[in-house]
């Protein structure tokens, strides 16, 4: 047996998934993404899953993908959707949706 390919996993954490975010918490986006990828054929080769916490809290709804472990941040049903889209090749890949952090300091204990 061969896994699939793909993992989508979205964060269904406190801040992704607080009740004030509505049908845009990390819940929703899941259970939406997992219905597409379901109704397209495409559980075989993907799965979408989630998880309780990515501790990105202050960027969410967050998700990564896998294998490259492309982290997606500040998502809604629609970014995710073109997120996920742009990872399975049916639409252009979505760099603009992708969680940028400045880097570190290479000193430990700089600020």
């Amino acid at each position: 047996m061969k896994y699939p390919l793909k993992h989508f996993v979205i964060c269904i954490g406190k801040d992704c998934n607080r009740a004030d975010r509505g049908i845009e918490r990390g819940e929703c986006i899941q259970a939406e993404l997992k219905a597409h990828n379901k109704n397209i054929g495409r559980k075989s080769v993907a799965r979408v899953c989630t998880v309780s916490c990515l501790d990105l809290c202050d960027h969410g709804p967050n998700m990564i993908a896998y294998p490259g472990g492309t982290v997606y941040s500040h998502l809604t049903r629609e970014t995710a959707l073109a997120a996920y889209q742009g990872e399975m090749g049916d639409g252009p890949r979505r760099p603009d949706l992708e969680l940028e952090l400045p880097p570190k300091s290479e000193n430990p204990g700089e600020s």
